[in-house]
């Protein structure tokens, strides 16, 4: 944790007091949340640690947080591990100053985030979200039934620390899926209707990194080429979506995640072979882009290919193909329809997506069949 050290003891000047937020179990598990303290305390930083975070988080949590990041009397709110602990860090250090509980941040009351928040740390254990480094906080609402995006460009973290040293420790299956997330943001990002050149370059890059390194940080995890340009891959594709927003795969995704607790970055990559299909009369030449990048051999490749890699590339991480591989049963798929319609994700999916083809791509899920 060398980077983390020196990067820490640079922040020092935030603040004097501040608040730790982890998972309940991976990053507690492995003492990096006292070691944080130790740092912070060596560079003259008090505080306490927050490590209630679940998997999919609710807005609970985040009013918890806020609450002991109250208690604390806290000038920095620091979030270490994966996705759900930074979404809760960064969320609650823009609850922090905004006052009021999570919820009213959301539909239907969606009152304004127009307060800075509280300085904000990212320091991803993952290579998948890019949650150290974007506007957005995705926190589950469970009147709602629903994971909503909560957004600001006052809410971009104030640093981002990206070791990729602290990603070594990662099972094969939390590597994969957390890899098919950056996949997912690349591709989604590559495709949207608010895609530029300057981010076309960024997820073309995140792309190719992908599919040079991924399968080979799945089956070593102690190949640190491989590591490393997995982090670099997710900080890049974080770049990019940050700026063009994602699609229907993350809105699908987050529908199931929802009311399933299928994990993100297995929600995305189940959806974005089909998603590709819908989108692939909008999307044209790019999928063939894309499967140039995942497959360097493809130099001639047509849109199609690019479809047929990203679903070669889910078998050989060994992640499910479909709805019914990961439980869900045909007649609950309706109800994740009004979930993926809140979605903000669909806004900048290439191609129109109405209640009745949200339902089709589920049908489509479900019996595995692309079309």
């Amino acid at each position: 944790m060398l980077l983390c050290e020196a990067a820490l003891r640079c922040e020092a000047r935030v603040g004097a007091r501040a608040l730790v937020v982890c998972g309940r179990t991976a990053t507690r598990g492995a003492g990096l949340a006292q070691r944080l303290m130790e740092i912070l305390a060596a560079a003259g930083v008090g505080g306490m640690v927050f490590d209630r975070v679940e998997p999919e988080p609710g807005t609970a949590t985040v009013d918890a947080c806020v609450e002991a990041a109250r208690k604390a009397e806290a000038q920095v709110i620091l979030g270490i591990g994966g996705g759900s602990p930074l979404d809760v860090a960064k969320a609650a250090a823009g609850i922090f100053t905004l006052g009021g509980k999570t919820e009213q941040y959301q539909p239907p009351e969606s009152k304004p985030i127009d307060r800075p928040p509280l300085p904000f740390i990212g320091i991803p254990t993952t290579a998948g979200t890019a949650a150290e480094i974007t506007q957005n906080a995705v926190i589950h609402n469970p009147k709602l039934k629903v994971k909503i995006g909560m957004r600001s460009p006052l809410w971009v973290p104030a640093v981002a620390i990206v070791d990729p040293a602290l990603t070594d420790s990662m099972p094969p299956n939390l590597t994969a899926r957390t890899g098919a997330d950056v996949l997912a943001h690349a591709l989604e990002g590559y495709v949207s209707r608010r895609a530029t050149p300057v981010t076309d370059a960024l997820a073309l890059k995140a792309i190719e990194l992908v599919g040079g390194f991924l399968v080979r940080a799945v089956e070593n995890g102690a190949d640190l080429e491989a590591r490393d340009a997995m982090a670099l891959a997710s900080m890049t594709a974080g770049m990019a979506f940050a700026n063009t927003g994602v699609g229907a795969a993350h809105s699908l995704a987050h529908a199931l995640g929802a009311l399933h607790g299928v994990p993100h970055g297995t929600a995305c990559a189940l959806f974005l072979p089909y998603v590709m299909e819908y989108n692939l009369a909008a999307a044209g030449q790019r999928f063939a882009d894309v499967a140039r990048a995942l497959n360097p051999g493809a130099a001639r490749a047509e849109p199609e290919q690019g479809i047929r890699e990203v679903r070669e590339l889910n078998r050989r991480l060994r992640l499910p193909q479909t709805l019914a591989e990961v439980g869900v049963k045909r007649e609950e798929l309706a109800a994740m329809v009004p979930g993926t319609m809140l979605s903000g994700a669909l806004k900048s999916n290439p191609r129109e997506v109405t209640e009745q083809d949200a339902l089709h791509l589920l049908e489509w899920a479900w019996e595995g069949e692309p079309t």
